[in-house]
């Protein structure tokens, strides 16, 4: 859908979070290249292209431990109000007879997009799982509704998907229970993260940290509701349903927007 991301970039990065896992802590970039076996100067022109900057602390960004340093924000609230760009329903809304879905190409490898009248429904990524994994994921959580793929009914969220402000509207299908633990996953701000007990106890159930964490887990507009912003409490990762490198990715992503 857009030519502005490089599925290839994120393969880059990909090998990047790959190679560090095993590399020293402070292995500078000109390491990482020669670990990946490209020129610094492909590199540097691959972050530019990825992060929009080049900065030497990019290896510290992308390391496994780094999810430790985001700061957690205890800011996390919940409103009641579903807010202009948020439409919310059960599984039973007449919207769902038809979705619309393409794929595309994002800051962290091929993506598919699902939408219905009313907003995004569905934004999952397959570098990790794969295209036809990532289909089969949405098909079987709306199995009645009709999948349609249109370049055309998907091009009015091009924009505004990966604009760092979140904008797209979204149509929100679920339980009760999950919207609000979705939405409590709206108001964590950029550059922080939120632990998943921290989120069980704005949704208003601090005991329901395993409820909870199936519920991120089942989120459907992955990035948009930054399930990726929920850690544990020792500042650990946990899961994604996407994969740990996507996670991990984003997490970097938009520390390092965040800090510069």
């Amino acid at each position: 859908m857009s030519a502005k991301y490089n599925r290839h970039d994120f393969n880059i990065i990909q090998k990047a979070i790959d190679f560090l896992d095993t590399a020293d802590r402070d292995v500078t970039l000109s390491g990482v290249a020669h670990g990946l076996e490209i020129s610094p100067d492909k590199l540097m022109v691959t972050l530019k292209n990825w992060m929009g900057a080049v900065s030497d602390d990019f290896p510290q960004y992308l390391s496994l431990g780094f999810s430790h340093s985001i700061p957690l924000t205890t800011d996390v609230s919940v409103s009641d109000f579903a807010g202009p760009n948020i439409h919310v329903t059960d599984a039973h809304d007449a919207a769902l007879d038809k979705i619309f879905y393409n794929d595309i190409d994002t800051p962290f490898g091929p993506a598919l997009v699902l939408a219905t009248q009313h907003g995004i429904c569905g934004l999952g990524f397959c570098a990790e799982v794969g295209m036809d994994e990532t289909k089969h994921d949405f098909t079987a959580r709306w199995p009645k509704a009709k999948f349609i793929q249109s370049v055309e009914n998907l091009a009015q969220y091009e924009s505004s998907l990966f604009d760092g402000a979140h904008a797209a509207p979204k149509h929100l299908i679920g339980s009760p229970f999950y919207v609000k633990v979705w939405k409590a996953l709206l108001d964590i701000p950029m550059g922080h993260a939120s632990t998943y007990s921290g989120v069980a106890l704005k949704a208003g159930n601090a005991r329901a940290v395993r409820a909870v964490g199936t519920a991120i887990g089942k989120n459907p507009i992955s990035w948009l509701i930054p399930c990726h912003r929920a850690l544990r409490k020792d500042g650990s990762l946990g899961g994604y349903h996407w994969g740990l490198s996507i996670k991990r990715a984003m997490l970097a992503y938009e520390a390092f927007k965040a800090h510069t």
